[in-house]
């Protein structure tokens, strides 16, 4: 018993922003420290200050959207470095069942790997008890082409052409077998900031805790993709951790389309939820 426990507790740790920065910069973090030439960075408030300034999008920019940062040798070593890492991998459920499965909401294709995802574990003999499903009134008809055909299917259908909207028509269309009749699912919305900006997954996981009870001791699954989950794990043990909730994070492997921009944007932003933790 006294092995899985460590080999349990080990898994748990390489998918965390722990693979970024454990006491200190870990060698995946100094190997993209090397190649983007990023100095002073064996302090975390300097990483972070140093990442933030480097690799974060720029303001206004969406995952979709297209930007460089690198040049063609750096890319091909950075591009490296990230396949070989946790980043890159899938991260399987270490139990059987659970309390609850909380899907992240994203752009269109990764909200349909993430369910096609959860499809398979339960394919595989994963159970839970509830569902949610997080999202936003995020317009899709401003997002990547993907979310903007979702639009054209939604408002054919009379809706408004939200992220939430998306989630919920995903979900609804995605055959399921006929136990999922009976396990309740429950839709999260949050809206803009007070700013006008779109709200955060930090913004939507707060709005989930309004329909919980008592969760002390009780299992949640989210559901992400690589090389989100070690960001997404964080933040919702951050905004949630005070629930005495279990919480685990999983997901399918990262995909070919996803750029080297939004791999180290999210180095940075794990960087940033250490030093705020």
């Amino acid at each position: 018993m006294k092995k899985i426990f460590i080999t349990l507790a080990f898994v748990s740790t390489l998918f965390s922003c722990e693979i970024i920065w454990d006491n200190g910069p870990t060698q995946l973090l100094k190997d993209i420290f090397e190649v983007t030439k990023t100095i002073g960075v064996e302090k975390l408030e300097s990483a972070v200050k140093q990442s933030n300034f480097r690799w974060i999008r720029p303001k206004g920019f969406e995952l979709w959207d297209v930007y460089s940062l690198f040049d063609d040798a750096q890319r091909a070593k950075l591009t490296e470095i990230v396949e070989n890492s946790s980043l890159a991998k899938a991260k399987l459920p270490t139990r059987k069942h659970y309390d609850a499965v909380v899907i992240f909401g994203a752009a269109t294709p990764r909200v349909q790997d993430r369910i096609a995802f959860l499809m398979k574990l339960q394919q595989q003999g994963i159970t839970w008890n509830k569902v949610y499903l997080l999202g936003s009134t995020r317009d899709l008809k401003i997002g990547n082409e993907a979310d903007k055909a979702m639009a054209k299917v939604l408002e054919a259908k009379g809706a408004v052409a939200t992220e939430m909207a998306m989630v919920n028509e995903i979900w609804q269309q995605t055959p399921k077998p006929d136990s999922f009749k009976d396990i309740p699912t429950v839709s999260i919305q949050s809206g803009q900031r007070p700013d006008g900006v779109r709200a955060s997954a930090e913004d939507t996981l707060r709005e989930m805790t309004k329909d919980f009870g008592d969760v002390q001791g009780k299992s949640f699954l989210f559901i992400s993709n690589n090389p989100y989950i070690p960001y997404q794990d964080a933040v919702a043990k951050k905004v949630l951790g005070q629930y005495g909730m279990s919480i685990e994070t999983v997901g399918e492997a990262m995909t070919a389309a996803t750029t080297l921009e939004n791999v180290l944007d999210t180095v940075a932003r794990c960087l940033t939820n250490m030093k705020s933790s």
